[in-house]
């Protein structure tokens, strides 16, 4: 029976065989080492106290985060709902102005109505006066129809109308209360009305009961002119009516006198 070899330092030399249980100091190889006996040492043993902690910590907030999540969803989901609804064609609210519709209809006649303003007509009578507006609204001149000569005479013997004519003269005054002269050729804006509707021009006949107004005419504000407008119509004319307008019959704003 044979005996295991034994240990040999590093230069060959056998070690001591030791007894067994001999629990002394080991033998060493000559330089200070001392082989290991026994079992290997064992690795340390690792703490889990950080991951219990961040288990303990993760999840409810993880839990948390998620049901803020679902709140924030069933949230954005109801306000989606409500405005859709309110947004829904079928829905009207209640309102007191108009519709826009409205006035786009009655634009158009508000229109006509500017472009052709409806002419301001005042009346009088013989002996009765009427403020008259011009093209500016500065000039203001209150016409007086003052007498009525139907018919009149004639101022010159040679000048007659023809057989059949006769002459009305129509005695007006005009003073000007505006703030604006008024200068202008006063038997333009004259114009005779008999009975049966025709009309008739102002003349430039002369006549007997007074001074006429043929021609141009300028009053100052504050001044006055009176004078004859004649005209020559059918012996058989029944005299209904006056007009009157300033600058020359084109103002806005006319005046009319009933003479019969």
């Amino acid at each position: 029976m044979g005996y295991p070899s034994q240990p040999h330092d590093p230069y060959g030399q056998q070690q001591p065989q030791q007894p067994y249980g001999y629990s002394g100091p080991q033998p060493t190889n000559g330089y200070g080492y001392q082989p290991p006996t026994g079992p290997p040492p064992q690795p340390p043993r690792r703490s889990n106290i950080g991951l219990i902690l961040l288990l303990a910590v993760g999840v409810p907030l993880l839990l948390l985060g998620g049901g803020c999540a679902v709140l924030l969803v069933v949230a954005d989901t109801a306000r989606d709902a409500v405005v859709t609804e309110a947004d829904s064609p079928n829905m009207r609210m209640p309102s007191k102005e108009p519709e826009a519709s409205q006035p786009a209809a009655t634009a158009p006649a508000q229109e006509q109505v500017q472009e052709q303003p409806k002419q301001e007509q005042t009346t009088a009578t013989v002996g009765g006066s009427i403020t008259l507006e011009g093209t500016d609204p500065a000039l203001k001149v209150t016409v007086t129809l003052n007498q009525v000569f139907n018919p009149a005479t004639p101022a010159e013997d040679y000048m007659k109308p023809k057989t059949g004519i006769k002459l009305v003269a129509l005695q007006v005054t005009l003073a000007n209360v505006g703030q604006a002269v008024y200068s202008d050729a006063p038997t333009n804006g004259a114009t005779l009305i008999d009975g049966e509707g025709q009309q008739y021009r102002s003349t430039f006949y002369d006549v007997r009961e007074g001074q006429d107004l043929n021609g141009s005419a300028t009053i100052a504000v504050g001044d006055s002119r009176k004078g004859m407008i004649v005209f020559e119509v059918p012996e058989s004319a029944k005299l209904a009516r006056l007009q009157f307008a300033l600058n020359s019959g084109f103002a806005r704003q006319k005046g009319e006198w009933t003479l019969s």
